[in-house]
């Protein structure tokens, strides 16, 4: 089902072990740092103000990136990526030990801190090392396919692993009860780096055409022009993902007292919808480029986050509306992020791509870092602060959604503006969608 004819065909040979060392990471991110910590640091006496800080600093150290790339050309990509993958795992183990203090909550929210540091240090020089290793490993015409079979394969691992984690936490009491789920899911970060030994990978650079180094490197990213405008068009896109994720949900909880529960299960299609749209854009990148199709999808998420100011409590079928909201949420949103993000693959030049690489990730971090903590005091100066639009009183969630869709407009036109070789223009290509459907797809 998922055999790919591709020009190297020796590299697809490794393919299986980038597809499952994906997947175990996926398992082990959903089984440590994500929800689980969350549940952890409430039981543990935390307050959100704290919560908020231990959950900004993935993004936050995405910043480090930067300042990664000298060691990334000294040592190699492939020994970068894999050894902080697995040494990031490690610092989690402070996890197992933090209940013994709990009558400190200075002290566990101290050690908590140091352990999410550590790992977000180690996270930002694993994926900003492990990016331009994908440009070696992955061949060029067949990237979106293959990104987009990596996503429908981890699908049912994150999936499975959210739905044991839940009912083992549900189904017990105690903070021991989080320890069976920590250490697994650090045992599987562990395995998901060693599999990725398997793969080649580009060894020390000693000397490489045209290197300028570190600084002359960054600052010739930060001129290409080309190059900029991918910046703005991925840290808009990548902003309203990061802002909805958190308020989306927000939105239906206390606007319309979903139940939790509901709100869970549905946030799950956020990840199915993500993943349909992947091996379908996958496919379309890799022959007609990507400027129509992320054009398409951004025009559709304009309308769709203009859309929502109307779903109230009162809408019929509320329930339906709210798991195809989060659907599209995922499908068209995580589907513009992998075109952008198949585009820099294909973009960034091999003899500089730690550069250019490291800035599109740095930048995105540092808006994401931002996003987290600002957005939730716009939502509370909304709040207090009445916006009157042709005699109506808009709510804070409604303008914050119109916001969004400025921004995403903002992104649209600059990818518009984008050079992408051999890419068909947005006009061709809806030409082509709409007479020739078999032939696109």
């Amino acid at each position: 089902m998922f055999k790919l004819i591709s020009n190297e065909q020796e590299k697809m040979k490794v393919m299986n072990y980038f597809y499952f060392s994906t997947a175990l990471q996926m398992c082990a991110v959903i089984g440590t740092v994500a929800a689980p910590l969350t549940l952890y640091s409430v039981e543990l006496g935390l307050d959100s103000d704290k919560i908020g800080i231990l959950g900004s600093l993935m993004a936050f150290c995405q910043v480090l990136a930067v300042i990664s790339i000298p060691v990334t050309i000294y040592f190699g990509s492939k020994l970068v990526s894999i050894s902080a993958l697995f040494t990031r795992y490690i610092f989690l183990l402070i996890f197992l030990i933090v209940p013994f203090y709990k009558d400190n909550v200075t002290l566990v929210f101290s050690l908590l801190f140091f352990s999410m540091l550590m790992f977000s240090i180690f996270r930002s020089l694993s994926e900003a090392a492990f990016v331009p290793w994908m440009q070696e490993f992955i061949p060029r015409d067949v990237r979106g396919r293959i990104i987009g079979v990596n996503g429908i394969i981890c699908t049912p691992f994150a999936l499975a692993a959210s739905y044991v984690i839940k009912i083992w936490l549900d189904s017990r009491v105690g903070l021991d009860r989080f320890y069976p789920v920590f250490i697994l899911a650090i045992i599987t970060g562990l395995i998901s780096a060693l599999l990725l030994i398997k793969i080649q990978g580009e060894k020390k650079i000693l000397n490489r055409e045209n290197d300028r180094g570190y600084l002359k490197n960054l600052f010739s990213a930060s001129k290409d022009k080309n190059f900029n405008l991918f910046l703005l068009s991925s840290g808009t896109q990548y902003l309203v993902i990061t802002v909805l994720a958190i308020f989306l949900t927000l939105f239906f909880k206390i606007r319309m007292n979903i139940p939790t529960g509901e709100l869970i299960f549905s946030s799950t299609l956020i990840l199915i919808g993500g993943t349909c749209s992947g091996f379908i854009v996958g496919r379309i990148t890799d022959n007609y480029g990507c400027r129509g199709i992320r054009v398409i999808f951004q025009t559709l998420q304009i309308l769709l986050l203009l859309i929502l100011p109307f779903i109230n409590s009162e809408t019929p079928h509320l329930s339906y509306i709210i798991g195809i909201i989060f659907f599209l949420f995922g499908f068209l949103m995580w589907g513009s992020e992998s075109i952008g993000y198949i585009f820099m693959l294909n973009y960034v030049p091999s003899n500089n791509k730690e550069s250019f690489m490291s800035l599109a990730y740095s930048l995105d971090g540092l808006i994401a870092g931002v996003t987290t903590i600002l957005a939730g005091y716009l939502i509370l100066w909304l709040d207090t602060n009445n916006i009157i639009f042709f005699g109506k009183t808009l709510g804070s969630y409604e303008v914050l959604f119109v916001i969004c869709a400025f921004m995403i407009a903002v992104s649209m036109n600059a990818f518009i503006l984008i050079k992408e070789e051999g890419a068909m223009g947005v006009r061709t290509f809806l030409r082509q969608l709409i007479f020739s459907r078999r032939q696109i797809l």
